[in-house]
């Protein structure tokens, strides 16, 4: 350690102990790290009156001593201490302060900085070079690794000397001020690099949320165009007008819906990779591919990241559903009207109902209704969605609804059903009538015109907005229809029995009309017919084989007894 050698006038054994804290308390004091460390340096060199003084960092890697900041004769180029340096070792340890004597060999290492002409650094006015005579510990600098490496400053003189009591006191002192303004300037340079942090995402969450609301307002202003107006054109044109690009709407199958401007061909888009100035973005509804927007760029999209080129494809989807939605609708619509009116519908025309999904080789009910004073398009919506719960057909028919509707449930819950909904909607009376279940194409027609002839009888007979079944109402309908419904009536009620008279040359239909006659007594009967009551019996008996168990229960016994009679008027007038 150094001896006790007397310093040189002007030391700073002669200095006021508050000129240690000038570094801190100095309002110039730079507040960035390079500018501290340099006047850490100038302050320390002043308060020991060194001829240079400089900052470096000790690392325990050699050790290696790092000049970060110099005030001295040199201050054009950083000196450097020997890797061996014994400062470095001693402040790695954890001792504050080092002391070096000028006299004492390896500590009083040689201080070297970028040669004049090939040596170290001189001292002012002589040719003699520096020795590092005094290093004391500051703590430590970002950026370094916190442990086993310090910061320290170096003081460095030509002339042989020592450092007293009262200079290490005042060093020591010092360093620990310097300290503290190097830990608030690193924390300060943290707080400004967060802050700087913090106003870059702020500007980049200002910018998202100014391009969320471009994007939200470009939704809002596609999906109007979609649903409200249904434009394709002007759909397309916008989207050409934000993208910068020519747009074309297709649907599936290649058709052009729509081009935003003029194309030397109307084909849909070819397939295979688009090139970099063509682009083909397809348009889906769920999994199922509705089409494609084929994009022709001049430029470079104004959308960089297609987020607003995804929200139009889906836009998109809306028109392509509402186009497609709209053929088929008008294909079942046209397909319900050639059946009700095609006593044979041909081959073609079940074709068309099976691409369709209609199955008319099952079950089916036929309803038709009368919404007075309702507005076709009103009524024409509200039987398509009511028909496509059960993938049925709907149309519009002499200002009747019509609705064709597969299942078995029962015709009159069905027509019950259709009355009270429809007119819940409506805001007034809706009647509706419903056939028997039928099945096959060919029986469409018949079905149809039963359930009108149900619905007329049913106005006939004051019965406006309610729901019934053919069944319901039983004869009436054919009755009130004319010679057609009468035939139409003797034929469903008679016609097993009919025909095996007229194939067999039998007499059924009198044997049943003597017995209805004769109170239902089949010796009665026998005797109004002059035979044996057991042939009377037997004839019976074949009837019930033809007309079903129940041919004489009380309602079906007066079908059957109507109908005798009317088949009887018909042949003798």
């Amino acid at each position: 350690m150094p001896g006790d050698a007397p310093l040189p006038a002007g030391s700073a054994d002669d200095a006021a102990p508050g000129a240690v804290a000038e570094p801190v308390d100095d309002p110039a004091v730079p507040h960035d790290e390079s500018g501290l460390l340099r006047d850490i340096a100038r302050q320390g060199r002043r308060l020991l009156d060194a001829p240079a003084a400089f900052v470096a960092v000790v690392s325990e890697d050699g050790p290696t001593i790092t000049v970060r900041a110099v005030d001295g004769p040199d201050e054009g180029g950083p000196p450097a201490l020997p890797g061996h340096h014994p400062s470095g070792a001693a402040l790695l340890d954890g001792s504050p302060l080092w002391c070096g004597n000028a006299e004492t060999g390896p500590a009083a290492a040689p201080v070297s900085g970028p040669p004049h002409d090939g040596g170290p650094v001189s001292g002012p006015g002589d040719d003699r070079p520096l020795h590092a005579v005094v290093a004391v510990r500051l703590g430590h600098l970002r950026g370094y690794a916190p442990r086993r490496t310090v910061a320290a400053l170096y003081l460095a003189d030509s002339r042989p000397r020592t450092v007293t009591a009262a200079e290490r006191v005042q060093l020591t002192s010092f360093a620990r001020l310097a300290g503290a303004a190097m830990e608030k300037t690193q924390l300060l340079d943290v707080a400004i690099a967060r802050l700087y942090g913090l106003e870059q995402q702020s500007a980049r969450t200002a910018a998202d949320l100014d391009r969320l609301r471009t994007l939200r307002s470009a939704h809002y202003g596609f999906i109007d165009l979609a649903v409200a107006r249904g434009d394709a054109r002007a759909f397309v044109v916008e989207a050409d007008r934000r993208l910068g690009a020519s747009v074309r709407l297709c649907t599936d199958d290649g058709l052009v819906v729509a081009a935003s401007r003029p194309a030397a061909g109307a084909a849909g888009p070819e397939p295979g990779a688009p090139d970099g100035r063509r682009l083909v973005v397809p348009v889906l509804a769920g999994d199922r591919r509705m089409g494609d927007l084929l994009l022709e760029m001049d430029s470079p999209l104004a959308d960089p990241d297609g987020q607003l080129l995804l929200l139009i494809a889906q836009a998109a989807a809306v028109i392509l559903r509402q186009l497609d939605d709209s053929r088929e609708s008008q294909a079942r619509r046209a397909l319900l009207n050639e059946l009700i009116t095609t006593p044979q519908p041909p081959a073609t025309l079940v074709e068309r109902a099976r691409r369709l999904g209609v199955r008319l080789d099952r079950p089916y009910v036929v309803v038709v209704l009368r919404p007075d004073g309702v507005s076709p398009h009103w009524a024409s919506m509200w039987s398509a969605a009511f028909a496509a719960r059960g993938d049925g057909l709907s149309a519009l028919h002499d200002d009747d609804i019509v609705l064709l509707l597969p299942g078995e449930a029962d015709p009159a819950e069905i027509a019950r059903t259709a009355a009270e909904e429809s007119g819940a909607l409506f805001g007034r009376p809706v009647t509706a009538a419903a056939s028997d279940s039928g099945s096959g194409p060919e029986r469409v027609a018949v079905r149809y015109r039963q359930a009108l002839r149900c619905l007329d009888v049913m106005i006939m007979m004051e019965l406006a907005g309610r729901g019934v079944s053919v069944r319901e109402l039983g004869f009436l309908p054919m009755l009130l229809a004319g010679r057609e419904g009468i035939d139409q009536f003797i034929d469903a009620t008679l016609q097993p029995v009919l025909d095996y008279d007229r194939h067999r040359d039998g007499d059924l239909a009198r044997t049943l009309d003597a017995y209805f006659e004769a109170g239902r007594s089949p010796t009665n009967a026998a005797e109004l017919l002059h035979m044996h009551p057991n042939t009377v019996t037997r004839r019976l008996d074949r009837v019930k084989r033809l007309l079903g168990p129940t041919w004489q229960l009380p309602s079906r016994a007066l079908e059957i007894q109507l109908a005798l009679h009317l088949h009887r008027l018909l042949t003798e007038l």
